[in-house]
C-alpha cells in the first residue's frame, strides 16, 4: 500500500472480514504512527505476518486506478529516483474528506476504556478523540471503526419533462432552464413560489438531488486540418493551424492533450468545446468527478498523466516549456513520462509545439512554415540612451501616433538590478545569499529576491563616502518611469504579482503595457503593434545549459502575443548576432535547436545522456564542501571518467543563509541507478531533471 507521501510502499494485512477481494488500485484507510491515512494498494501478496496491522477498510467498491496505472508508478519512481508514495502525491487529486466512527466493540468490557471515553460504548465521530488512545485501543482489538468519504455538496436536478399542474410544471420548466439549484429555497426563489412547492415536486420525484453538472460547453470548434499519417511531432505553423492540427489528431474517440499551464490549455478550450479540463484550479469535486469517469477528449495539465483511462492517443502541446517541471516532491519534469506513459499503454504520442524542443528534435515529424517575424535588432554597444534608445523612443512615439498598442518587457522586477558606487564599485549585497539586493525605488527599499531580506538603501557609499550610487540593470520600475517621460500613452502593468486592469486595451483604446514574462498568459490585445524588450540580454545570460534554448523560445512566444499579426518585436542587445536572433531572422524554428543539440551531443550533456543534479547545502561553507567531497569519494572506483562533474560551487553559491555545492552525475537512467544506490540519499537534494541551477531546491 502506497500512501501519498515520500515514502516507498508498506505492508498491512487486509481489512478484518474482507480477506480475499481483490485490493489492487482501490483506496484504503490504513493506521499510520497514531493516526488514520488513506493510501491507494500498488499490489498484493506475501506471507501473512502478526507483525503486520490490518487496514481499517476499503474506500472504494471498483479499483480507483488501474494496474496499468500502478505500472506507471513504478515506472516514473525509478525513472526519477524517487520514493513511489512521493509520485503518487504527485499526480493524485486530492483524497475527499473522511467521515471517521468509532465505538468499542459489542460485547467488549467498557472497563478496557480508559478514563473519559466512556462515550465509547455508542458510535462516536473519532475527530473528538485522541489519536494516540484511539491506536491503543486499535491495537488492543476492541475499537471498531466506521471509514467513508464525506459526499460532496449534492444540488437539485430536474428528473422529469414535465408535470400535470401547470403550478408545479412551471417550476420544473424553471429547473430545467437553470439546469441546477444549490437548495430547495434557491429553486422557490428562482420560480417565484413557496417552498412547499419545491417541496412537492421532490416527495413526487419529479426532481432530486444529485451530484453538481459540469459546466456547459463553450466556443467555437474549429475545422479538423487532416493529415495521412500521425507524425511524432508537429511544428511551426500559425496559431490556430496548430489548433487545427490538434482538432485533426483528436477527431474521433478518447484521447488525453498535456498543457504545461492553464492559461495555455484555457486558450485551447475556447476552440474544443467538446472537451473535459482537468488541472489544479478545479475545484477537488469536479476533479474526482472527472478522474472516476475520464472519457472523451481530457484537456489536462500534468496530473492527467495517472488518469484511469486508455486513450486513443497523447499529445503533449509545447514540450520544451519549463512550466511541465515540478519545483518540489518527485521535481519531474513531465514529458519524458508522458512518453512511458504512452509507451506503457501502447499508444501513440505527438508532441505539438511552435518550437521544437532539442530532446524531441529527432523524432519523423511535420514543420509548417511559419510568418516571417519582424525583428528589429538594437545594437546597445553602438546605440546611445539608457535604458531606452533613441531608436527604441522612436518605435513608441510611431504607436502612440497610429493610436496602437505595445508591450514593454522587462526580464527583472524593481528600479534596478544592484546599486554601484561609481567610485569605489561597492554594491550593497544580502547578507544571506552572494546576490547583490534589487533597488526598489517606489518602496524606497534595497530588496534580495531569494530570501525576502530588505533594507533601506544607503544616503553615500559605506566604503568610500561616495554620493554617486548609481542604479545598474533596468528593471519594471525604471522602464516605467522613463516610459512616463516618453510617451503620453496610458502605462498598465502585468506581472505574477501585480496585474492592472486591461479592459480598456481589451476594447481596443492605446496604451503600454510594462511586464514580466507573465505577460505570455495574458489576454490577447487587438491592437498590439510593438514588442520592445529593453534588455533583451537579461533574459539570455542564466546559469545553466538550457539558458540559450529558453531564450529562443522566449522569443517565438513574443512573435505570437497578437495572433493574426505580426508586431514588431524590437531588440535591445549587446549580442545581436546571438545564433537565437540569427534564426528569427532566418525564419526557422528548427535552425538554433539542432545547432543547440549539436553542441551538446560535443559536451556529453542532454539529451545525449541523462543528468541528474546533487545538492548539498550547510550554514558552514566547510561544511558543505566536505558533504560535497564526501559524495566523489563514494564514487571512486565507481564512476567511470565524465561521468562525474563537479562538486563546484552553485552558480549562486550562498542562498538563504546556506553554501551551496553541486555535483552532476551523467549516463543512461540504468547507469544513474547505479550510481546513486552508492550514495546516502539523506546527505543530498536530489533533481532527476534539471533545468535551473539557481535557487535552493524546495522540499
Amino acid at each position: 500500500m502506497a500512501l501519498p507521501l515520500p515514502l516507498p510502499p508498506m505492508s498491512y494485512l487486509p481489512p478484518l472480514g474482507q480477506e480475499g477481494e481483490e485490493a489492487l488500485g482501490r483506496r484504503v484507510a490504513v493506521p499510520w504512527r497514531g493516526e488514520v491515512r488513506v493510501g491507494v494498494v500498488v499490489g498484493e501478496g506475501g506471507r501473512p505476518s502478526h507483525a503486520l496491522r490490518h487496514a481499517i477498510a476499503y474506500l472504494d467498491g471498483a479499483p480507483y486506478l488501474r494496474a496499468e496505472e500502478v505500472l506507471f508508478l513504478e515506472e516514473a519512481a525509478r525513472y526519477l529516483f524517487a520514493p513511489l508514495g512521493q509520485v503518487l502525491a504527485d499526480f493524485l487529486p486530492p483524497f475527499p474528506e473522511l467521515r471517521h466512527r468509532v465505538r468499542l466493540y459489542p460485547g467488549a468490557d467498557p472497563k478496557v476504556l480508559p478514563k473519559g471515553l466512556e462515550g465509547l460504548t455508542a458510535w462516536q465521530e473519532a475527530k473528538g478523540f485522541d489519536p494516540k488512545l484511539l491506536d491503543f485501543l486499535r491495537e488492543a482489538g476492541v475499537l471498531e471503526e466506521e471509514v467513508a468519504f464525506k459526499e460532496g455538496k449534492r444540488v437539485l436536478l430536474p428528473l422529469k419533462e414535465a408535470h400535470p399542474d401547470p403550478a408545479l410544471d412551471g417550476v420544473l420548466q424553471t429547473l430545467k432552464a437553470m439546469g441546477q439549484a444549490e437548495s430547495l429555497a434557491a429553486l422557490a426563489r428562482a420560480a417565484g413560489v413557496g417552498v412547499a412547492r419545491v417541496k412537492r415536486l421532490l416527495q413526487e420525484g419529479y426532481i432530486g438531488y444529485g451530484e453538481p453538472l459540469p459546466p456547459s460547453p463553450s466556443g467555437e470548434p474549429l475545422e479538423p486540418l487532416l493529415l495521412p499519417e500521425r507524425p511524432e511531432r508537429l511544428n511551426g505553423g500559425r496559431f490556430l493551424e496548430r489548433m487545427r492540427l490538434l482538432a485533426g489528431l483528436v477527431a474521433e474517440g478518447d484521447h488525453l492533450v498535456l498543457f504545461p499551464e492553464v492559461s495555455l490549455l484555457e486558450r485551447f478550450l475556447q476552440h474544443f468545446p467538446q472537451a473535459r479540463p482537468y488541472h489544479g484550479g478545479l475545484s477537488p469535486k469536479e476533479r474526482e468527478a472527472l478522474f472516476r469517469n475520464p472519457k472523451g477528449l481530457v484537456f489536462a495539465t500534468y496530473g492527467g498523466l495517472l488518469l484511469p483511462f486508455t486513450p486513443r492517443s497523447l499529445v503533449v502541446v509545447e514540450e520544451g516549456s519549463e512550466s511541465y517541471k515540478l519545483s518540489s516532491g518527485s521535481r519531474a519534469f513531465v514529458p519524458p513520462l508522458a512518453e512511458m506513459r504512452a509507451r506503457l499503454l501502447g499508444i501513440p504520442l505527438t508532441f505539438l509545439s511552435l518550437v521544437p524542443a532539442v530532446e524531441v528534435l529527432e523524432r519523423p515529424g511535420l514543420t509548417f512554415p511559419v510568418p516571417k517575424p519582424r525583428l528589429f535588432l538594437i545594437d546597445l554597444k553602438r546605440e546611445r540612451g539608457h535604458p531606452l534608445t533613441g531608436r527604441a523612443l522612436a518605435l513608441l512615439r510611431q504607436v502612440e501616433e497610429k493610436g496602437r498598442q505595445a508591450v514593454v518587457l522587462s526580464p527583472r522586477l524593481g528600479y534596478s538590478a544592484l546599486l554601484l558606487c561609481a567610485d569605489c564599485g561597492y554594491k550593497p549585497t544580502c547578507p544571506d545569499c552572494a546576490l547583490p539586493l534589487r533597488y526598489h525605488k517606489e518602496a524606497k527599499a534595497l530588496l534580495c529576491h531569494q530570501c525576502g531580506h530588505r533594507e533601506a538603501p544607503p544616503a553615500l557609499c559605506p566604503v568610500c563616502g561616495s554620493p554617486l550610487l548609481e542604479p545598474r540593470g533596468p528593471g519594471l520600475e525604471w522602464l516605467w518611469e522613463e516610459l512616463r517621460k516618453a510617451t503620453a500613452l496610458p502605462l498598465y502593468r502585468y506581472t505574477k504579482e501585480a496585474k492592472d486592469d486591461l479592459s480598456p486595451l481589451l476594447a481596443g483604446e492605446p496604451g503600454v503595457v510594462v511586464g514580466t514574462t507573465a505577460l505570455l498568459r495574458a489576454p490577447v490585445l487587438p491592437e498590439l503593434a510593438l514588442v520592445l524588450l529593453p534588455y533583451a540580454d537579461g533574459f539570455l545570460y542564466d546559469a545553466d545549459f538550457r539558458a540559450a534554448e529558453r531564450y529562443h523560445r522566449l522569443l517565438w512566444a513574443l512573435t505570437e502575443l497578437r495572433p493574426g499579426r505580426r508586431p514588431l518585436l524590437a531588440l535591445q542587445t549587446y549580442t545581436p548576432d546571438h545564433p537565437a536572433h540569427l534564426a528569427l531572422l532566418e525564419g526557422s524554428v528548427e535552425a538554433f535547436p539542432w545547432a543547440e543539440k549539436a553542441l551538446r551531443e560535443v559536451l556529453d550533456y542532454p539529451p545525449k545522456v541523462r543528468m541528474v543534479k546533487l545538492e548539498v547545502a550547510h550554514r558552514l561553507e566547510a561544511r558543505a564542501l566536505e558533504a560535497a567531497f564526501a559524495l566523489v569519494e563514494a564514487l571512486k572506483g565507481v564512476a567511470k571518467e565524465g561521468e562525474v562533474l563537479g562538486p563546484a560551487p552553485a552558480p549562486l553559491p550562498r542562498v538563504k543563509g546556506q553554501y551551496v555545492f553541486h555535483l552532476l552525475l551523467k549516463g543512461t537512467t540504468e547507469r544513474l541507478g547505479e550510481l546513486l544506490s552508492r550514495l546516502d540519499r539523506r546527505r543530498f537534494k536530489l533533481d532527476p531533471d534539471p533545468h535551473r541551477f539557481v535557487g535552493l531546491l524546495e522540499d
